[in-house]
């Protein structure tokens, strides 16, 4: 791949690895407009996170399988266009439960995007510049996470809530007519097989069956389980300090500062730490933050000086875990990378799953512990995780495939 096209190519990636998570952040900072516009509670509106993740999680269990077998562009395209459908049904919703169902729309359609440009890496990519990639491609990712709730602040502000499922839009079709007309299909017709249920299901039974699977995609799902927990649930208890949603916005953007260097410290000492013991530098750093975030909240909070700096100290763990992690999960098999890619995307998902929605069941009796709590928690499965599928052999063979 000549440079030009393999900048071309990075840029497609990125934003394909960003759409779902700007998706899912980006109306963060909204949320107590959208609550109110809706005359609903904290509880109802945080099920849009919740929601989102679920059907987020589910989708790509058939995107990436699938694709390894009739190949990367036409699941994308499928999943595009639904993304889009979701999002504009987002736009004239009338009630919350309208707004609901949408999401999960959204969220079944992204899970393509999000899950199909790493097995693309793969295919276009070879031997250490995998591990390149994936770690500059989810720092550059990283953003997102930071530069979507800022930007929704401010347009949420001046342009009201709606006008960021607007600019969601226009980015998704963007998406779609670079997919349909630009991108060339990446995997070979050689590595393609005739669509097989029964190859599908013996794929995931051997990933089910491998503990050095379950326990490394668990540890990265539980990371950015605790993560999402503090994405969500920041802006309700911010924001019952009063303060105004383009500040909430712009408390994120420590947090991708923590996550680029994490990410960029890894790969600078992977050639050293291996992909084991950078991992288990990531799962102890993330573990510390969470001790010290339920720590400096125990008595109350009145100031995001109390939330943020801890959270960094997570954040930055998963800059070292979630790159090396995935990057060495796919590249343990990569006869199946869509599978392995979506069966860790689901754990990912259900993680984010699980800790939005328990933080946001808890919020309303407990309040910021609510939030700091299921961190805690996430972070300590995620060591235990981690442990138990470092004792586990790598993935099996697929047999008959």
């Amino acid at each position: 791949m000549s440079g030009f096209g393999k900048a071309l190519f990075l840029v497609y990636a990125t934003l394909l690895s960003v759409v779902g998570l700007f998706a899912s952040e980006m109306f963060v900072p909204s949320l107590g407009a959208i609550q109110r516009h809706f005359q609903s509670d904290a509880a109802r509106v945080g099920l849009s996170i919740s929601i989102y993740m679920a059907g987020f999680a589910v989708a790509q269990l058939f995107y990436g399988a699938l694709s390894d077998q009739v190949g990367r562009k036409p699941p994308l395209l499928v999943g595009l266009t639904l993304f889009l459908l979701g999002t504009l049904g987002c736009i004239s919703a009338g009630s919350i439960e309208a707004f609901l169902a949408f999401r999960l729309v959204q969220a079944i359609g992204v899970g393509a995007a999000y899950v199909l440009w790493q097995p693309m890496v793969f295919d276009l990519f070879q031997g250490d510049e995998v591990q390149r990639l994936f770690a500059r491609l989810m720092a550059v990712g990283s953003l997102s996470p930071a530069l979507a709730p800022l930007l929704g602040g401010y347009m949420a502000q001046s342009l009201g809530w709606r006008s960021v499922f607007w600019l969601l839009t226009g980015l998704t079709v963007a998406l779609l007519a670079w997919t349909a007309l630009v991108y060339r299909e990446s995997l070979s017709r050689e590595a393609r097989q005739p669509f097989s249920a029964s190859k599908l299901l013996r794929q995931y039974a051997g990933l089910l069956r491998s503990r050095f699977f379950l326990g490394h995609a668990g540890a990265i799902g539980c990371g950015l389980g605790a993560y999402f927990a503090f994405l969500t649930m920041l802006p309700l208890v911010l924001s019952g300090l009063g303060y105004p949603p383009n500040v909430i916005g712009s408390m994120y953007l420590p947090l991708v500062v923590a996550f680029i260097v994490g990410a960029e410290i890894g790969r600078r000492v992977h050639p050293s730490l291996g992909d084991r013991g950078s991992c288990a530098l990531g799962a102890g750093l993330g573990l510390a933050g969470a001790v010290i975030l339920l720590a400096s909240s125990s008595q109350g909070v009145s100031s995001h000086w109390q939330l943020v700096p801890p959270a960094m100290l997570l954040t930055l763990g998963n800059g070292f875990l979630v790159p090396t992690g995935t990057a060495y999960l796919i590249k343990s098999h990569p006869d199946r990378a869509g599978a392995c890619a979506s069966a860790a995307g689901f754990l990912v998902a259900l993680m984010a799953f699980a800790s939005t929605f328990l933080a946001s069941l808890a919020f309303d009796r407990i309040g910021v512990l609510a939030m700091t709590g299921t961190m805690l928690l996430f972070a300590l499965v995620m060591n235990v995780s981690l442990y138990w599928g470092r004792r586990g052999a790598q993935i099996p063979a697929v047999a008959g495939g």
